[in-house]
């Protein structure tokens, strides 16, 4: 590695560890996740909203019940949410959701639970992967990830088609560029470095 090179990956090391400090990833948005998550699943089922952030969020059109019959496969991933979120208390008075990957999510067909670590690829160097809207690969294709593209990884993996998923986070300087579900291989021959 060139004298410049290691300048460049250590100005990317720091950004990323920064990253991994800041508020939205220390904690504060993890609850709005675990919310978000949950209450989607509601949603879907056909739940009418009484709380101000449940309306604005997912607003009450199209809503038939106040009590919803769940699939067994929406009461599993309730189940999970809600040992995830476990300890949160969310402000159903506010109208807003602190994540910043919302307007992502939204299109998702299969939504991530958070973790409880977070690691990192810095510098993607593997070819091109789609990044999709949920565990299969006849999901929509929502990005692609580039060469030297920042890669968090801290929620759950899943389990679809014989493979492993994982929802990877792109970021660049700190901000959120994209994300979705890939069944990707990475380590040390794909990454400049690793995290986490």
């Amino acid at each position: 590695m060139t004298s410049l090179a290691g300048i460049f990956f250590a100005m990317r090391l720091a950004a990323f560890f920064a990253l991994l400090a800041s508020p939205a990833f220390a904690g504060d948005g993890t609850c709005d996740e675990h919310w978000f998550t949950r209450n989607a699943i509601f949603h879907e089922a056909g739940y009418c909203f009484g709380s101000p952030l449940g309306q604005a969020v997912f607003g009450n059109e199209g809503c038939t019940t106040k009590s919803p019959d769940l699939t067994e496969a929406q009461k599993a991933r309730l189940a999970r949410v809600k040992t995830a979120e476990e300890g949160c208390v969310v402000d159903a008075s506010r109208t807003s959701l602190d994540i910043p990957d919302l307007d992502i999510r939204r299109r998702l067909s299969v939504l991530p639970i958070r973790g409880m670590g977070e690691s990192g690829c810095i510098g993607w160097k593997g070819g091109p992967v789609g990044l999709r809207s949920g565990t299969s690969l006849s999901a929509e294709t929502l990005f692609q990830l580039s060469p030297g593209d920042v890669l968090l990884f801290s929620h759950e993996v899943e389990q679809a088609e014989g493979q492993v998923w994982e929802y990877v986070q792109v970021f660049d300087n700190g901000t959120l560029k994209k994300a979705g579900w890939s069944a990707l291989e990475w380590g040390p021959e794909q990454c400049e470095g690793l995290a986490g």
